[in-house]
């Protein structure tokens, strides 16, 4: 059912006069003075003196206003509000009128803006007949620009709106809002349109009941997007190829093939005057329905794994955005491993050792880490045309919930790519926690079987994001720049429907690359953002590769950089470490959700790990708990309603 069709325009006129149902006002509150220790105590304050007021009020409305405010001890403070009535002495155009407190301007970060906008306009929609809105957009802080203002605006009226295709009431007849703005940006709207649109995409994906989708839901979406003539779109759907072609992919597709075989889909944008400058492969994790295969999970964790395809969700309404939006300098291409993880008599068993697209040979030790062999795959294929980038996004591990909660873990090979996408992912209002993935990572996921490289777990019970994020990116050479977003802890609500997490992070992303390459203004980019190069032109640290006797590695690139040359790589003979240990510890603490994004120390991991032989792996079995099935120190998980 997705969101309402509402109407969006924008206009100048006074908020307080605007004909609405319903208008909204959001205020800032002033900084609290620092005032002597004998000053007057808090309670004897007038509220009504701490907020700024973005418009001049008439004397009626200021009285009236004012004198609720001291009643409700109204101050401004983020999240609080004050509802005014019409009457004829306030001669208010709306029938309500919202006072949303924001709290101190130098404090607002761009989510603070569309949650609690989207509080007082939920609060609106119950009023009988309530079909037309005004949001007074806020004045710009550092960390929200007028453009991202108009899109969170946009996105929290989405979400106010939004009914699953399930659901049994219907939308709120919401027909009109009007945008309170000095400035008309009507090109900003329209890609906050393309960015709430594709987010009530996924969430239709993802809400949908388990026992009605199918790799097939993913197809014939993907079908749908490729009506438009900007998308090209290609299905395999021959599970004797995707076993001969993506046999680790096929693996987990083998307790399916009876009742729903596997597709690779694929989904590609190129510009129409075929002069795109940059080429960038977006890969979503697609398991249907996880159930954990032959390792099964336990109930509890398996009641939300119909979300388990949120990434195939995430690639496929980026690309809806995209045929929207038509950016006329990059050519992007998603991709799909969609299959199920079922169990049957010819289902994946531990101990098994299959090949992979990429070549390296992957030891099996848990059949709950299915996501990471469907991925691997999918990022080989990707990586054989030659992309500049690659951006995964998989609901991937508990460990990445307990890390970070419900931010999304966002990891890669690359710190500058990796901060670029957490800069747009802010300036959209959604949280992101960057974490290192280092050398350790890469041994952790050594197999000790003398016939795999490496395994679909860790050898240890720590970091098993990370691991799970080397395993991925090992799918690709090491001279592809790469990001992955683990948004395991941030897909579902705590009442189990989907949040659309990341897909207004990529789409920003895409956007902002854009522009970095002259095509125009970043739709929700605060004013902290800068623009990013269009690649990475820092130098990357040397990278020591391993010889073998087995099967040669293959030689390690690095990012081209247009100042200097890069240093060749060294080759050692069975190095015990095939990389020099990363100077920087991995981030624990908790990224600010800020717009403004800290750097991270460099840390450049080795992308393959080496063949066997090639040095000793941690002791200890890798008995860890694997994809979305949370490690044991993760609280008691909720009960299925």
């Amino acid at each position: 059912m997705g969101s309402a069709k509402t109407r969006f325009v924008f206009s100048t006129e006074k908020a307080t006069a605007i004909k609405a149902d319903g208008v909204i006002i959001p205020v800032f509150k002033k900084p609290a003075p620092k005032t002597d220790s004998k000053a007057k105590d808090k309670k004897d304050v007038d509220p009504t003196t701490t907020i700024i007021w973005p418009i001049t009020l008439d004397k009626a409305l200021k009285d009236e206003i004012e004198a609720i405010a001291v009643e409700e001890k109204f101050d401004g403070s983020k999240g609080k509000t004050l509802t005014i009535r019409q009457s004829s002495a306030n001669k208010l155009g709306a029938r309500r009128l919202v006072i949303l407190g924001l709290g101190e301007a130098d404090q607002l970060q761009a989510r603070h803006w569309e949650t609690n906008a989207l509080k007082a306009l939920s609060g609106l929609l119950g009023l009988k007949d309530f079909k037309s809105a005004a949001i007074l957009l806020p004045q710009t802080t550092e960390n929200l620009s007028a453009e991202a203002a108009v899109s969170l605006a946009v996105d929290a009226v989405f979400q106010a709106t939004y009914k699953s295709m399930e659901s049994k009431e219907p939308n709120p007849g919401l027909q009109q809002v009007t945008l309170l703005s000095e400035q008309k940006l009507e090109n900003t709207l329209k890609q906050a349109q393309a960015l709430a649109h594709a987010r009530s995409l996924v969430k239709d994906l993802v809400n949908h009941p388990s026992n009605l989708k199918n790799t097939d839901t993913l197809v014939n979406h993907a079908k749908t997007i490729g009506k438009s003539s900007a998308i090209k779109v290609n299905v395999q759907s021959n599970s004797a190829w995707i076993e001969k072609n993506m046999p680790c992919f096929f693996t987990v597709a083998k307790g399916s093939l009876a009742s729903d075989p596997p597709k690779f889909i694929t989904l590609h944008y190129a510009p129409k005057s075929g002069k795109a400058k940059k080429k960038i492969a977006i890969v979503g994790k697609s398991v249907i329905f996880d159930t954990g295969g032959y390792q099964v999970k336990p109930g509890d964790y398996m009641v939300t794994m119909k979300g388990d395809m949120t990434g195939g969700a995430v690639a496929l309404a980026t690309m809806q955005a995209i045929a929207e939006l038509q950016p006329q300098h990059l050519e992007i291409t998603a991709y799909l491993a969609a299959t199920p993880n079922k169990i049957d008599s010819d289902a994946m068993i531990p101990d098994s050792i299959v090949d992979t697209t990429c070549g390296k040979k992957v030891e099996i030790r848990h059949t709950d880490a299915e996501g990471r062999l469907t991925l691997i795959d999918a990022v080989a294929k990707a990586a054989e045309t030659k992309p500049a980038e690659i951006i995964t996004i998989a609901t991937l591990t508990g460990a990445a919930s307990v890390a970070v909660g419900s931010y999304i873990a966002l990891m890669g090979s690359n710190e500058a790519l990796r901060d670029r996408i957490a800069t747009a992912g802010r300036s959209q209002g959604e949280q992101l926690q960057t974490l290192d993935v280092t050398e350790d990572d890469y041994d952790n996921i050594k197999s000790k079987l003398d016939g795999a490289d490496i395994i679909n777990t860790s050898q240890r019970k720590n970091r098993g994001a990370q691991s799970a994020a080397a395993f991925v990116m090992s799918g690709a050479p090491d001279d592809i720049p790469m990001a992955h977003l683990d948004i395991a802890g941030a897909d579902m609500t705590p009442d189990e429907k989907a949040t659309g997490v990341s897909v207004k992070t990529i789409i920003q992303y895409l956007l902002n690359e854009e522009a970095s390459l002259g095509g125009g203004g970043k739709t929700g980019s605060s004013k902290s953002a800068s623009t990013s190069p269009a690649v990475d032109t820092k130098p990357v640290a040397k990278v020591a590769t391993t010889k073998v006797t087995t099967k040669p590695v293959a030689k390690a690139a690095t990012t081209k950089v247009a100042t200097k040359p890069v240093a060749k790589a060294a080759t050692t003979k069975a190095a015990t470490k095939p990389v020099a240990k990363a100077a920087a510890k991995p981030a624990t603490k908790k990224a600010a959700p800020s717009a403004k994004v800290a750097k991270a120390p460099a840390t450049v991991p080795l992308k393959s790990p080496a063949k066997k032989g090639a040095g000793s792996p941690a002791k200890g079995s890798p008995k860890k708990p694997s994809d979305r099935q949370p490690p044991k120190t993760k609280p008691a998980p909720k009960k299925k309603k």
